[in-house]
């Protein structure tokens, strides 16, 4: 199926669940804002189990009537603005409607701000629903004055390696540009990318998948990407994604990340949590 350019749906102006999703997280004395770029309309079998393959899309489809998640976008205001993902960007799969974007400016703007005023663009993977707006059709930067951050591991396998022809063109041409700008940041390990938000190492959906921590004193918020599509995979680990490059791999960051949130507290937020709403982890009981 081939892309298309195309206007936004504004139909998704009414629909709270994904396209217009939107939540400010306190997390301190900080505000996160969640936006939403459009929709993302699960496959019945894309996240469960073998035994269960529809696991996931049942129990979505059970309360929100169908399983259509947000494509989750996350500012954090500060002396360097951050913004965490930017969606999948004004295009559409034609015909098919499953995956659909292009919200992301005018979320921006209903909140009082633009791509201008975004000084990092930090991004969890370069699946095409996380980088939409890296550039526009033409290979232009959507966000003139952003330093972009992503892992080293996903640079390598997206733009090097065996995941090159995923890729849209534009995408691939805007950010091999940025590099040689030196506007690209290729990140190894965990590292502080700006005052109060952390790259965690996360591999698994995607070679070099990260968690960006929101964190102020004693409160943070784990922004899962895609490391888990829901917050019923924090007490359902062994459901797994479709499109995850490496499942046990996954499986196991979702343990580690699972287990740190008992450990340590806060709340997890991926980028297709239903409305945005931030979950937490439930202690394992010891039965041993």
């Amino acid at each position: 199926m081939a892309d298309k350019s195309g206007p936004a749906d504004h139909r998704l102006l009414h629909d709270p669940v994904s396209g217009a999703a939107t939540a400010r997280l306190r997390v301190g004395d900080r505000t996160l804002l969640a936006l939403s770029d459009g929709f993302f309309l699960m496959h019945p079998t894309f996240l469960g189990v073998p035994e269960s393959t529809t696991a996931a899309h049942d129990v979505l489809s059970a309360h929100y009537g169908e399983a259509r998640l947000p494509l989750g976008c996350f500012f954090l205001p500060g002396d360097k603005n951050v913004l965490v993902d930017c969606g999948f960007g004004p295009v559409w799969f034609e015909g098919d409607g499953l995956l659909v974007g292009g919200q992301l400016p005018a979320a921006l703007a209903r909140s009082g701000l633009s791509p201008e005023d975004v000084d990092i663009l930090a991004i969890s993977h370069l699946h095409a629903d996380h980088i939409g707006w890296v550039g526009d059709v033409h290979a232009r930067p959507v966000f003139p004055n952003a330093e972009i951050v992503l892992a080293r591991a996903d640079w390598e396998y997206f733009l090097e390696g065996d995941g090159r022809d995923v890729l849209r063109p534009h995408i691939r041409e805007t950010l091999e540009e940025l590099s040689r700008c030196g506007r690209v940041s290729l990140l190894e390990g965990d590292s502080q990318i700006a005052p109060g938000i952390t790259r965690l190492s996360a591999p698994g959906h995607t070679p070099g998948h990260s968690i960006y921590v929101v964190h102020d004193g004693p409160d943070r918020v784990l922004l899962f990407g895609d490391a888990m599509y829901c917050p019923q995979q924090l007490s359902h680990l062994d459901w797994e994604a479709a499109s995850d490059v490496d499942p046990a791999l996954a499986r196991r960051t979702r343990e580690t990340f699972q287990r740190d949130l008992e450990l340590h507290g806060g709340e997890a937020l991926g980028s297709h949590f239903p409305e945005l709403i931030a979950g937490r982890a439930i202690a394992t009981p010891d039965v041993s």
